[in-house]
């Protein structure tokens, strides 16, 4: 999905802070300062794509003409190699856990220059996450190699990089080894890439921790390094803006002297009157712009957004938000958005964050790895508690999947990792520890989070468990020390958690599908607050969460319809689970789920019984070239009076004319069709197709069906950047 457009206002190299610690960045409204010593340059347009494998594309010569041109985001595994035609496969080696979708080697390449960067910075490339397997090579010269998908990297690419003329980066990207996931999980460069180039000594990556140890004051902690060839006379300066952008009195540390090779930690407290606190009905967001100073002259600045709160979790009372009880009323998600596969817009992320607010859903369990930095932004914005989680599987598969990440859990990570170093590790380290620190690191300051989780239903044995749930404990509470870490435990009375170390070891006690367990364990001494991490979707566990002090929520299985877990289930590709379907329609247990958390209660549509017409709504009239937005024009298969005919499978035509493209199609159908092309079938009467401007100007958009009044809507195409909502969103 991609990082939010306030973060591409400016094309080039950006006046923007884009580290992963800057949750907002350049929005006025929600008070992030702008960079002005950092350049970063968003790094998602102007590739090239070629599906397979290709000899010698990790050389800077290499003949690439013949490519494909696109920008990322992108998830090759959703459209196939020939979109339109289907992709979907019954043989496919992913199997039906992976959707019966394709894997296997994609390349990409990219063209660029420096000749914007000033000589003596350094410079690096980010990515928010490749799935999977990613080789990234400058000039020829291979820079790294990155296994997990859903984790953040970041390389140094000063060496390899050119100023004077021009570069080349390769990457590549291999999910051959299938299956690799109970579930989809698409492939390529699906997240955000960035070009950042600072200052010899500057912030270090994801250095900065916010916290705010009470409502009146924001405490910061940064390491700066010094990668010059002299030492340096340090200081930091904090400048604080409230929600409405207003900067508080900046607040000046003693300065150090940090030697050439070195680093420096600097700690701070900004003192904050008629503090705007960040809760569920209104996230206040602050900006933290965290300047370093040589000499007394600002070289660099990291912005990170602030959230002013306090989340305590408590044997007796459970968990509490500012002072105030309040329950998870949760739903796990997995990261596809149906036809738009793993690399969907921020808008549309957006659009299923709100339907999910409207059914009264307060929290998201992130199902089973770590999401991205763009997500945890509108969770921010929008005022969500997020359970981060970690990983699906440790040491052992769950199943026969020998591409998953057991594969890589305890293997030695090779250098460069792409992230700081595990704290208190020495010589080399396995992936795992790697890559918790890096979701620590790269997501602690995040308001929404409220948890983390260890993994999911862990297989491995008890006592192979102990020492390395004790290890990820130590490494969350070492690097974010305010922020309680669980784990969806597996049968945990069966598995020895119950009365075992599991207990003690994480701070709050969490299980999957076994209340009387959690709360078992959660009351015994020394007792602790419990949470049901997983949960079907009968409403009757309602009643348990809310009788039960120590227990703090519940996270239903599932949020929405996600793509995947079909193994036997062909020529269906995702299994029948979700409040909501792939494109947003509200299930009947989402209604259920509606009353019972007391949000305002809607209905489904009328129906009708005989069609004659295709009505068309966008979910959004004005609709952007950001690649960032998109507008969601349903389809409706609907009678005279205009009520939706459900029985109705009907294959809808959809074309855009003027200034816009079709970017996707699809319905809520669990049945393997192609979501590229003009034509999808009605499900239950409805299909989408998904818009995109590609100027500014009157888009119009018809769907037609055989034998039914054609149907016709216009959007309005603008250059304007998507701008993400805040709180109240649709």
């Amino acid at each position: 999905m991609a990082v939010s457009t306030l973060r591409k206002v400016v094309a080039g190299v950006l006046a923007l802070v884009l580290a992963p610690l800057t949750v907002v960045s350049g929005t006025a409204d929600a008070g992030v300062a702008a960079n002005r010593y950092r350049m970063v340059t968003d790094f998602d347009a102007g590739w090239l794509f070629n599906y397979g494998d290709a000899s010698g594309a990790d050389g800077a010569s290499y003949n690439d003409g013949g490519w494909r041109k696109l920008s990322v985001p992108h998830d090759w595994s959703i459209e196939g190699k020939n979109p339109p035609a289907n992709p979907f496969s019954q043989s496919a080696p992913s199997t039906g856990r992976g959707g019966y979708l394709p894997s296997g080697i994609g390349w990409y390449r990219k063209h660029f220059s420096l000749s914007g960067v000033p000589a003596g910075r350094k410079v690096f490339l980010e990515f928010d996450g490749v799935m999977a397997n990613a080789s990234v090579y400058i000039n020829g010269t291979l820079i790294g190699t990155h296994p997990y998908g859903y984790t953040s990297f970041r390389y140094d690419i000063t060496a390899a990089a050119k100023l004077g003329s021009d570069n080349v980066v390769a990457v590549k990207t291999d999910t051959t080894s299938q299956p690799a996931s109970r579930y989809y999980t698409g492939a390529g460069i699906y997240r955000d890439v960035r070009l950042i180039a600072t200052d010899p000594v500057h912030v270090g990556q994801w250095a900065t921790r916010v916290t705010t140890p009470n409502a009146t004051t924001v405490h910061a902690e940064t390491t700066v390094v010094n990668e010059g060839g002299a030492a340096a006379s340090v200081s930091v300066q904090g400048v604080l803006s409230d929600p409405g952008g207003a900067a508080l009195p900046a607040v000046t540390t003693a300065a150090k002297t940090i030697a050439a090779g070195a680093s420096a930690t600097f700690a701070y407290d900004v003192p904050v009157s008629n503090p705007k606190l960040w809760d569920l009905a209104n996230p206040n967001l602050y900006s933290l712009a965290t300047n370093a100073l040589v000499g007394g002259t600002a070289v660099d600045d990291d912005v990170t957004s602030v959230g002013i709160r306090t989340l305590t979790f408590n044997a007796a009372t459970g968990m509490s938000l500012n002072g105030k009880n309040v329950k998870f009323q949760g739903v796990a998600l997995h990261q596809d958005l149906h036809g738009l596969g793993m690399a969907a817009p921020q808008r549309a992320v957006q659009r299923r964050l709100a339907q999910l607010k409207a059914l009264g859903v307060n929290a998201i369990r992130t199902a089973h790895d770590p999401p991205s930095p763009a997500f945890l932004e509108l969770t921010d914005r929008m005022g969500f508690l997020v359970l981060d989680e970690f990983f699906d599987v440790w040491t052992q598969h769950k199943y026969a999947d020998v591409g998953d990440y057991a594969t890589y859990f305890n293997r030695t990570a090779a250098a460069p990792t792409g992230t700081p170093a595990v704290p208190g590790a020495s010589g080399s380290v396995p992936w795992y520890q790697v890559d918790t620190t890096s979701v620590v690191l790269r997501d602690r300051n995040h308001p929404s989070v409220a948890m983390w989780s260890t993994g999911n239903e862990i297989r491995d044995p008890i006592a192979t468990r102990t020492p390395l749930l004790t290890r990820m404990v130590a490494i969350a509470h070492s690097q974010d020390p305010g922020r309680p870490v669980t784990q969806a435990l597996f049968r945990p009375a069966d598995s020895g958690d119950v009365t075992g170390a599991t207990r003690t070891i994480v701070d709050v006690f969490g299980g999957n599908y076994r209340p009387d367990e959690v709360i078992q364990a959660a009351k015994t001494s020394p007792a602790r607050a419990g949470l049901f991490t997983e949960m079907g979707t009968d409403t009757s566990a309602w009643a348990t969460v809310r009788n039960n002090a120590v227990v703090t929520g519940l996270f239903l299985w599932t949020g929405a319809a996600y793509l995947g877990e079909a193994d036997g289930l062909w020529p269906r590709v995702e299994p029948d689970f979700g409040l909501l379907d792939g494109v947003g329609t509200v299930r009947p247990i989402g209604y259920s789920w509606q009353r019972t958390w007391g949000a305002p209660t809607t209905s489904p549509p009328a129906t009708g019984t005989t069609a004659n017409r295709v009505l068309l709504s966008p979910d959004h009239s004005t609709v952007s070239t950001d690649v960032d937005d998109v507008s969601y024009v349903k389809a409706t298969v609907a009678d005279s009076a205009g009520r939706v005919v459900t029985g109705s499978s009907a294959p809808i035509t959809f074309s855009v004319s003027g200034p816009g493209e079709l970017v996707a199609v699809d319905s809520g159908s669990p049945v393997q069709e192609t979501f590229r092309g003009p034509v999808r079938k009605a499900y239950q009467g409805v299909a989408y197709g998904l818009v995109r401007a590609t100027g500014a100007g009157t888009i119009t958009v018809t769907a037609s069906s055989a034998g039914l009044t054609l149907g016709t809507t216009t959007l309005t195409g603008t250059t304007a950047p998507f701008v993400p909502c805040s709180g109240s969103c649709n």
